[in-house]
């Protein structure tokens, strides 16, 4: 040491004493440089310290006593490990260093230092051996920046790249990124080559009329023309012809961004094909309905019109509600079934309520599953309504012995026909009446028009028969599977 002393290769000594540590300055000849040396350290604005080989800090700058909180007077002669913990970024970290430092003597890299207060820090490091008169390791230098704060953006950053990339891979909607200057395709997500029908590499470098999206390379110029104007264009139920003559319909946002100074086109496309389908379907159904309910009111007011011609007010009310409730069972019947038709068997059961405990016994039906179109089920369902009051006052169901069996057939021949018949016996001796009444027109013309076939009416002594045949096309709704 003294050696080292009197050579001048040592400015200073740090002495453990009772009171702590003693740093004293040594004067030489070299003391004016020494102290130009520490001034010039003193200014840097990255932490430097060292320390000798046991790691007890030998020196640090002011930049270092405020990065750590801690004093030069306080740190001198203290286990560096008083400042600082460091904490490697990956487990094979410190091993690495030490591996580097020993074989080139320096090292570079990141980690985080935890001060003795417990905040944590990120920092970037550059670590030289110092070596002694023989060459020998006597300590370390280090120069150390603090990059907190440049670490925290990169970290959102990332997390807003890894949140982007994320919404751009996994959205409903297709994207397409396009340079303004050539108006081609740089980038495209996954949901728009499933709906163009492209794969990424194929989509990429091509321009929107290219793929199906604009009419022509001069649209899709005057896309980007009108974009530098006002920033946003807007396409609304545009005709979009993917790969393989497909067509559908979609709705095009083009938004012109600025990424990292430079401009670009973002195309938010939406495949609106089936919203445009189920919008023209709603204006069909309320058409369909507004129809409907003018032909259901044009048949009530022919109800409450022939049925107003006889019969005295409390009798006319009564007969009125019931057949305006046969009327309302087949109407729950269609709107059950979205007016896609009523099954035989399920219009018959809801016009024969009132005697469904006798379904099975006294009221026998027979016939194959078939499903009537919403005009022959109206008109067929207030015959069979007018058929079973009619049975109940007069006919087999007036009495505890009569029956009914209701029976429908479907011939699929030449000439393909659906036939329904309604035939009694057991009940009271039948009487043709003397006239004929509205319940008479309902089972015959009005069952007739329903379907624009024949009514049958006969009045046996055994029973009434009645039945009901026409064209099977103008009867039973087709299935989706037939159309």
């Amino acid at each position: 040491m003294l050696r080292a002393i009197r050579r001048g290769e040592v400015d200073a000594l740090v002495v453990q004493s009772a009171e702590g540590p003693q740093l004293y300055v040594l004067q030489g000849q070299d003391a004016e440089t020494n102290r130009f040396r520490g001034e010039m350290l003193a200014q840097v604005s990255d932490a430097v310290i060292a320390v000798d080989s046991e790691e007890r800090i030998i020196y640090l700058n002011a930049a270092a006593e405020r990065l750590y909180g801690f004093a030069a007077s306080g740190a001198l002669g203290r286990a560096l490990s008083k400042i600082h913990e460091t904490r490697w970024l990956h487990p094979e970290g410190e091993a690495a260093a030490k591996a580097t430092l020993d074989e080139r003597g320096e090292w570079r890299g990141e980690n985080v230092h935890v001060r003795h207060d417990g905040r944590e820090l990120n920092v970037e490091s550059g670590v030289t051996v110092l070596r002694g008169i023989t060459g020998q390791p006597a300590g370390m230098l280090a120069v150390i920046r603090d990059v907190t704060e440049r670490k925290q953006h990169e970290d959102k950053v990332l997390i807003s790249e890894i949140r982007y990339r994320r919404l751009f891979e996994t959205a409903h909607d297709g994207i397409l990124i396009l340079d303004p200057g050539t108006g081609k395709i740089v980038d495209a997500n996954p949901f728009i080559t499933e709906i163009l029908g492209y794969p990424h590499d194929q989509l990429v470098g091509k321009q929107l009329f290219e793929v199906g999206l604009l009419e022509d390379e001069a649209a899709s110029l005057e896309m980007v023309r009108k974009l530098k104007l006002v920033s946003q264009v807007c396409y609304e139920n545009l005709p979009l012809e993917v790969h393989g003559g497909r067509h559908r319909v979609a709705e095009v946002v083009a938004n012109l961004y600025e990424e990292n100074g430079r401009p670009i086109i973002q195309c938010n496309i939406r495949d609106i094909t089936e919203r445009r389908r189920s919008e023209e379907h709603v204006k069909l159904l309320i058409a369909e309905v507004n129809h409907r309910a003018k032909n259901l009111l044009a048949v009530v007011q022919a109800v409450a019109h022939q049925t107003a011609k006889r019969g005295d007010p409390a009798t006319l009310a009564q007969r009125l509600s019931d057949r305006i409730g046969g009327l309302a069972a087949g109407q729950d019947l269609l709107v059950k079934n979205k007016w896609q038709g009523v099954e035989v068997c399920d219009l018959v059961e809801a016009q024969l309520d009132h005697f469904k405990e006798l379904i099975g016994s006294r009221v026998l039906l027979d016939g194959p599953p078939a499903r009537l179109r919403a005009e022959a089920a109206q008109g067929i369902g207030m015959a069979l309504h007018e058929l079973a009051t009619n049975a109940a006052k007069f006919g087999a169901l007036s009495n505890g012995e009569g029956r009914v069996r209701i029976v429908w057939q479907v011939v699929a021949d030449a000439k393909p026909a659906f036939s329904m018949s309604w035939l009694e016996d057991g009940g009271p001796k039948v009487a043709v009446a003397a006239r004929k009444g509205f319940g008479q027109v309902v089972i015959g013309r009005m069952a007739e028009a329903a379907v624009q076939g024949t009514a049958e009416i006969i009045y046996a002594e055994q029973g009434l028969w009645w039945n009901l045949s026409a064209p099977l096309e103008n009867v039973l709704a087709l299935t989706r599977a037939e159309t």
